[in-house]
């Protein structure tokens, strides 16, 4: 630790040792000591201002002088003239200067009615380039006062486009039915109305926003130098949907009835659902929509057609086509009828006879409409085969031929006693 304090101690003497002599130097030269920073000082100048030179030039932008200090009295009746600046900056900021670098202002306080030409205030709110102001031009306008007036104008709201399909619109509802118009007489006189425009196309939900007014003339102008109080008022058009859609089945309507004998035998519609438009309550009360009906009066083949939906007043069909097309398919009713049918006896021998009478037999037949109603007994055969069969009695089946599109349900009996007897 002791050697650490040791070598330290020596370092100290050591740049103490070197710093004297230049000390005692400037103190025996302090004239040109004085002399080498002024020197050095403006070199650097030099040198600054030849790697980025400043020059004087009119800055090609108009500035807008501001009045201040308004008299509440008065209004201003013309525009003020901007004024341009020549000024004193760096090359490499020249360029980037706008009208927001600079102030400019006229000072209107206790002034009255009249035209004054009054000095213009300038000021530079950079210091970029160390930008200075030289002067204005020019440096001083002409400011026109005349008496302030005001007067009551009705608010108007052109509301453009329209909401979104299904959607309505209400009249718009202001905070403010009038705002008062202030400035110059001949200003405010021609002012009819405050205007704003709000737009409304294919919105679904209501506007509830602030807007600005603008003073106009019987003829929709702008009308200048006047001020509007209030200046943005909150506006509130509801927007609400008042049709709604859905896609719902088609269902067929029919009027009168097939030929006698058929049926129907099954409905098909092409498309089976549309999409419907109206009211909530008619949209969320309707599972389908009904056809014009399709006459089937007496047919008796299959009916396509194509027919309009009926649709409800109030109601629409979007999307597609207003008709659709029918197919009733008809075909032949399905009948059961029964007959009592005689019993003839088939291939009896040459020795016996049949014992009394043979019975008649129930029959039942099942079959299309149209066929079965032109059958009668006689078209039906019914037979018992007695071949072989010799004296006595004997169970024999009963034989029904079978009719050409219908089909036998039941033969009653199924068997007969016969009874034969030698000859």
């Amino acid at each position: 630790m002791q050697g650490i304090v040791r070598v330290f101690q020596e370092t100290l003497q050591f740049f103490a040792a070197l710093a004297r002599p230049v000390v005692d130097s400037l103190s025996d030269n302090r004239g040109l000591a004085s002399l080498s920073i002024v020197l050095a000082f403006g070199l650097w100048i030099f040198v600054t201002d030849t790697e980025n030179p400043t020059q004087t030039r009119v800055l090609p932008i108009d500035i807008t002088v501001q009045p201040i200090n308004v008299p509440d009295d008065v209004a201003i009746a013309s525009s003020i003239t901007p004024l341009r600046l020549r000024i004193t900056v760096a090359d490499d900021v020249f360029d980037s200067l706008t009208a927001g670098d600079f102030e400019a202002d006229v000072d209107l306080e206790g002034l009255t009615v009249g035209s004054y030409e009054l000095p213009v205030n300038v000021r530079a709110l950079t210091s970029r380039g160390g930008l200075r102001i030289d002067e204005p031009l020019p440096d001083s306008v002409t400011v026109e006062l005349a008496q302030l007036t005001g007067k009551s104008v009705p608010v108007e709201i052109n509301v453009t486009g329209s909401p979104a399909s299904g959607f309505t619109i209400s009249p718009a509802v202001l905070d403010d039915d009038t705002v008062l118009v202030t400035g110059p007489q001949d200003e405010v006189n021609s002012v009819s109305r405050v205007t704003a425009t709000i737009d409304v196309t294919a919105r679904t939900s209501s506007v509830d926003q602030a807007v600005r007014l603008t003073p106009r003339n019987d003829r929709g102008f702008l009308v200048q130098r006047v001020s509007v109080e209030p200046s943005i008022i909150g506006v509130t058009i509801v927007i609400e949907q008042e049709r709604f859609s859905r896609s719902v089945a088609v269902s067929v309507i029919t009027a009168g009835d097939p030929a006698t004998g058929y049926n129907v035998v099954s409905v098909s519609v092409d498309p089976p659902t549309v999409t419907v438009r109206g009211t909530e309550s008619f949209i969320t009360g309707t599972d389908s929509i009904d056809t014009q009906p399709v006459d089937i009066s007496g047919a008796d083949e299959t009916v396509v057609l194509s027919v309009s939906l009926d649709v409800p007043s109030g109601a629409e069909v979007t999307g597609g086509a207003q008709t659709v097309t029918v197919t009733v398919t008809i075909g032949p009713a399905t009948s059961e009828f029964s007959f009592t049918v005689p019993i003839a006896a088939t291939n009896l021998g040459p020795n016996v006879s049949i014992v009394g009478a043979l019975p008649s037999v129930a029959v039942k037949l099942i079959g299309p409409f149209p066929i079965l109603s032109q059958v009668s007994p006689a078209d039906i055969s019914a037979t018992v085969d007695l071949t072989d069969l010799g004296a006595g009695t004997h169970a024999v089946k009963i034989d029904v031929a079978q009719l050409a599109g219908v089909t036998i349900v039941s033969v009653t009996p199924r068997e007969l006693d016969v009874a034969l007897e030698s000859q």
